[in-house]
């Protein structure tokens, strides 16, 4: 089980595939992903639900105190 702490796409190339292009090359090398995205970033939620993400569960991140997801792949 392989997990994604982070992943960050530049502003200026966001919309042109590439987080796509990223998630996709990570699922070939490993049948089971999972990754944690902050509750309130509905872009990148909406971004990991369309890539086959499920929310898992909700909990607190340590270091910021913000709710996240652990989403993880079908």
């Amino acid at each position: 089980k392989e997990f994604i702490g982070a992943l960050f796409v530049d502003n200026d190339y966001q919309g042109l595939g590439v987080g796509s292009k990223l998630i996709n090359f990570v699922l070939n090398k490993y049948d089971t992903l999972s990754l944690a995205v902050y509750k309130e970033n509905l872009k990148s939620v909406r971004f990991y639900k369309k890539m086959g993400f499920e929310i898992l569960s909700e909990e607190i991140n340590e270091d910021s105190k913000h709710p996240e997801y652990i989403m993880k792949n079908n």
